[in-house]
């Protein structure tokens, strides 16, 4: 009798690890404050809530939501409805599973195009019934929860932040633990390096996956990103699936995540590309049947983010907000694509001269890669896809960039393309190895592991640096104790009776006012909209609540309003001011 083979599922228990431990790293980052809160995140919260209650798309300010698409707002909303808790409050949760759902699947995806070579792999343990059953489950997750309760133990608690405390209402728990961390973060130091030295490439690439600056970042934030990129994930593997049938039924399973993923974030048209592109690329397709698929796909994938954008059109006459020319030239955005990588491959600001070289080295060698396997009618795996997508991807920013001004290139802007980079850029180290036959295999793939270890640790230390800062402050943005402990805020609560009715009122950070005031405001123009200037101008009398804590030279200043109208102060503490215009 052949012997039977161990369940998929199990073969991804070292999967089910790191993603648990991926989960727990969130947790860690956002438990002294909450999710990290940016003006979008206030965007997208204000408008689920919008969605859960009024089934609406209006966001706090009571304008419609388009400089963002719909479908992360309607995720929120999803949750806000299933679990009766607002997003911001349950944001550090969502995110946590979120960044899990992206490691585990990211560990599909690895153990389905490498063959591991480990001392640890299930064909040692399969005679043992309670590994074939699943039962192995059971003593990880007792492990895991006796950690958290010895941690626990060790550890103390602390009081929420002044300004915060409604996240005592948190889905994670009323009264975060504090010093228990650096007991939990031992533990987390070894399971870590267990995934990263146990096994193989693919639990090393885990645990850079893990402790990523750029993804954990990301998801300690209520951003889109979080969601888009686990979109991305799926679609990989809906791909590849379609590939092994080239069935229409597969197609659509991708084509409806793509046009998912394309009202997540509006640069999920990339994801179109790298479908068009592996479509045009696929050599098992006759020609016929192939453009029959490409349009199939092509219709069903934009189809929702059509949809979305007509509907902007109808609601506000712009298909996705106010958008300016780019200021910043090709050459420059191909230069901070480069610091990018640098940043994610550890090298210091020392390599920032080379930052160009090293981008379009990485760019042209992706392609030449993707090319060569087209040629050599290699062209359906899920290398493949991964490499296309971080071609298609990269170029896409670069060249957008280059022609429509956002925030520069960083970080948060490319980190859907770190996975597939990191993929792309090392998934070829094992199969060079094997080609290997002599002992010099073994010397080889030790200089790949202590590289990877070398990388990983410099991540590590910075992980932890930002980790002990935040511990003293909390994630920046408006979770912050520069907002938390903000005198102003007390002092904007506990006046709100101050305002005279059907008078407007303005201020330089109107998602700051909703957040911890729950009142209405205006945002003062930009100043390069001279029309949206003149029309603030006009206005005879109004308030204007000023943060001295903010800075924005896209915005008109305090100093030119106070040319133009005749400001008095009404009310003031530590960090802003209130003024009111009487009409002069």
């Amino acid at each position: 009798m052949a012997p039977m083979k161990p369940s998929r599922y199990l073969n991804n228990l070292d999967s089910f690890i790191a993603a648990s431990i991926g989960f727990y790293a969130i947790y860690l980052y956002t438990a002294y404050s909450g999710v990290g809160i940016s003006p979008d995140s206030i965007m997208y919260a204000s408008t689920a809530t919008n969605i859960q209650a009024h089934f609406s798309l209006l966001t706090f300010n009571k304008t419609p939501i388009t400089f963002f698409p719909v479908f992360y707002p309607f995720f929120l909303g999803m949750v806000q409805f299933l679990t009766g808790t607002d997003p911001i409050r349950a944001g550090a949760m969502i995110n946590a599973t979120l960044f899990a759902g992206v490691v585990f699947t990211s560990g599909w995806i690895m153990s389905k195009f490498l063959v591991h070579t480990s001392f640890l792999t299930w064909d040692n343990f399969r005679k043992h019934k309670f590994i074939r059953n699943g039962r192995i489950l059971i003593p990880i997750a007792f492990i895991l929860l006796v950690d958290y309760l010895i941690a626990l133990r060790l550890g103390g608690k602390v009081v929420i932040p002044d300004n915060l405390d409604w996240l005592g209402k948190s889905m994670f728990f009323k009264q975060p633990p504090f010093a228990w961390y650096n007991w939990f973060l031992v533990i987390l130091r070894l399971e870590i390096i267990v995934i990263a030295v146990s096994s193989s490439y693919k639990r090393i690439i885990l645990a850079a996956v893990i402790l990523s600056p750029g993804l954990l970042e990301i998801y300690t934030y209520l951003w889109s990103e979080t969601l888009f990129i686990l979109e991305i994930m799926f679609f990989i593997v809906a791909y590849w699936r379609y590939m092994q049938t080239h069935q229409l039924k597969w197609l659509l399973l991708v084509g409806v995540i793509t046009a998912i993923a394309c009202i997540t974030r509006y640069v999920g048209i990339t994801i179109i590309g790298t479908g068009g592109l592996m479509l045009l690329l696929d050599d098992q397709l006759p020609w016929k049947k192939k453009i029959g698929h490409i349009l199939f796909y092509g219709f069903l994938s934009i189809s929702l983010l059509v949809a979305n954008l007509v509907m902007n059109n109808h609601a506000t006459g712009l298909s996705t907000g106010t958008r300016e020319p780019s200021i910043t030239p090709f050459k420059d955005n191909l230069y901070y694509i480069g610091t990018v990588i640098c940043d994610w491959g550890a090298l210091t600001n020392k390599a920032y001269p080379l930052a160009t070289v090293i981008a379009a080295l990485v760019f042209l060698a992706l392609i030449a890669v993707l090319l060569w396997k087209a040629f050599k009618r290699k062209i359906n795996s899920y290398e493949n896809v991964v490499i296309a997508f971080a071609i298609v991807y990269g170029l896409f920013i670069l060249i957008w960039a280059s022609i429509q001004r956002f925030e520069r290139v960083n970080s948060r802007l490319l980190s859907p393309m770190f996975i597939p980079l990191l993929i792309a850029c090392t998934s070829w180290v094992p199969d060079v190895l094997n080609l290997v036959r002599s002992k010099a295999k073994y010397a080889l793939a030790g200089v790949a592991i202590i590289l990877m270890v070398a990388f990983e640790w410099e991540t590590y230390k910075a992980d932890w640096q930002r980790y002990d800062d935040e511990n003293d402050y909390g994630v920046p943005g408006y979770s912050d104790d520069d907002w938390n402990k903000s005198e102003f805020i007390v002092y904007l609560r506990q006046h709100k009776k101050i305002y005279k009715k059907d008078v407007p009122i303005f201020t330089d950070a109107n998602e700051a006012v909703y957040l911890f005031t729950g009142m209405s405001s205006e945002l003062i123009p930009h100043k390069f909209f001279a029309k949206d200037v003149q029309k603030f101008y006009a206005n005879k009398t109004f308030y204007l609540i000023w943060f001295d804590n903010l800075y924005n030279g896209e915005l008109i200043s305090l100093p030119d309003i106070m040319k133009n109208k005749k400001l008095t102060k009404i009310g003031s503490a530590k960090e802003g001011e209130i003024y009111y215009c009487d009409g002069k």
